[in-house]
Order: C-alpha cells, then sequence, then structure tokens
C-alpha cells in the first residue's frame, strides 16, 4: 500500500483497521510513504493496531502509485502480494476467502474480486463493479476494460517481477501490469464476492479527462494491440469509443462512469 501527503488520515486509519481485522491476517504490512507525510497521517500509521511486522519505505519525494508500488512489491518477502488503496476498506473475510481459492486453484497467478463503491458512509452503496470470474473471460474482457479491481488483486510476486514489475503509468498502472502478467502466461481469476468497499469522491471519475489522459489511454491501448490482445481493427474501436469521452466535461465524464460503466 502506497500513502502520499493529500490523503485522509481518517480514511487511512480506517482502512488499517480494515486489514488488521481480517480472519486471515496478513504476515507482513508493508507501507510505502510515496513522499513526505503530513503529521496526522504519521501518526495513522504509528497507531496502526496490526499486529504482525510492518516494514516502512520511505521515500524521499512522490514519485506516484506506480513506482511507488514497485518499491513495495520488489521489498514484498512472500510468494503472494495483496494490493490494498490506503482510502478503501477490506471485508472482514476478503484474505481469507481469497487465500481458499489459491489453495483450491494452485496455478493462479492473478487473484481479485468484486467491489462495492460508497459515498460518504459506509452503507451508502452507489454502485458496483463486478468483473469476469474465470481466466477465458478475463482475457475477453481485458481486451475492452481493465479485467481486475485494482484494490482486490492478490498476486504472484515472482510472476510480476518477471513481467516488468510496476512502473511509470498514469491512471492505467495496474491494468499495463496485468497485461504484461497475461502475456507472460499468468493465469488469472476473479472471486465472485465483494472484497473491498471502496470509497469515492465527486472527483474520482471527472478526472478522468484532458490530454494527459488521452496521452496515457493511447498508450495503453498501443500496448494491448503490441501484446496481441487486440488488432488493429480492436486499436480503432477501442480508441473510437473511449477518447471522445475524455474530450468531455469533467461532470459529462463522471455521468459516463456512474451511469454507463458502473452498475447501480
Amino acid at each position: 500500500m502506497s500513502v502520499y501527503a493529500k490523503e485522509s488520515p481518517i480514511f487511512l486509519a480506517q482502512c488499517l483497521d480494515s486489514i488488521s481485522a481480517q480472519t486471515v491476517k496478513p504476515d507482513e504490512l508493508i507501507i510505502v510513504k510515496d513522499g513526505p507525510l503530513t503529521e496526522e497521517l504519521e501518526a495513522a500509521l504509528r497507531n496502526c493496531r496490526f499486529s504482525g511486522r510492518v516494514h516502512t519505505i520511505a521515500l524521499p519525494e512522490n514519485v506516484t502509485q506506480g513506482p511507488a508500488r514497485a518499491e513495495g512489491l520488489t521489498t514484498a518477502r512472500h510468494s503472494w502480494v495483496a494490493i490494498m488503496d490506503s482510502d478503501d476498506i477490506c471485508r472482514p473475510d476478503r484474505f481469507e476467502k481469497q487465500l481458499s481459492m489459491i489453495e483450491r486453484e494452485p496455478g493462479l497467478g492473478l487473484l481479485g474480486g468484486q467491489i462495492a463503491e460508497f459515498a460518504g458512509d459506509r452503507g451508502d452503496v452507489v454502485a458496483t463493479r463486478n468483473v469476469p470470474a474465470a481466466h477465458s473471460e478475463i482475457i475477453r474482457f481485458a481486451k475492452k476494460r481493465n479485467p481486475f479491481n485494482h484494490m482486490t488483486v492478490m498476486l504472484r510476486r515472482d510472476l510480476a517481477i518477471r513481467a516488468g514489475n510496476y512502473r511509470y503509468f498514469p491512471w492505467f498502472e495496474d491494468y499495463d501490469l496485468w497485461t504484461r502478467m497475461i502475456s507472460k502466461g499468468a493465469v488469472c481469476a476473479n472471486h465472485s464476492d465483494v472484497l473491498v468497499d471502496v470509497r469515492v469522491g465527486s472527483g474520482m471519475y471527472g478526472r478522468r479527462h484532458g490530454a494527459s489522459y488521452i496521452r496515457s489511454e493511447l498508450r495503453m491501448q498501443k500496448q494491448l494491440k503490441d501484446l496481441g490482445f487486440i488488432g488493429a481493427p480492436g486499436f480503432v474501436r477501442n480508441t473510437a469509443l473511449r477518447l471522445p469521452v475524455r474530450l468531455l466535461p469533467e461532470k459529462a465524464v463522471a455521468a459516463v462512469y456512474g451511469k454507463i460503466i458502473r452498475r447501480k
């Protein structure tokens, strides 16, 4: 999990509590400080009730999520690593359910799950994002959209490192890694249950527009083509469908995600 200065210490504390309260607890918790943090965030980290090993990596400056997560994954000591966002909340049995599935399917390399998105109060679910469960369905889905909910993912560290680890790829650092892992032979699945409650703000989807986002979107579509997920027709189709949305005003982009892409 990476943390940076503009995050909420209250949300971070709730996130850490949800990890500490797991029915099956992690062996270690890796926190990457993505640049200097506020005293309030530092206090939230100091007050973390996690009883296992806590390893903190302090980066001298903000490097963004891709490089920050790469540092954490490189440092991890175990074969399976769970990803978490610092403002979301794990369901109490998240890791229990995922580890049970890994035991049943030892060939897996990537395992995610479903999310419920909430605004304000955790019980105020505004949408869900359901992703396909089976490997073949995930591959088909990946040709058009990200087939995993990032904050639910558990991955095999060796496969992720072999595929090149996380890297700088604004807004797409997770989708980027999944496609590279899949192209190297990683077997995928998604648990059918909601594993994480995800906090959404009014600007979360609206920020997904503008020139910088379009550049990353084009880079991601080119990668899908280069890795063989899509051909030239797929590249044209995807860019024709996706790029016009990025030219809409912020509120219109948020509406597209809220009304069309997410399920109420």
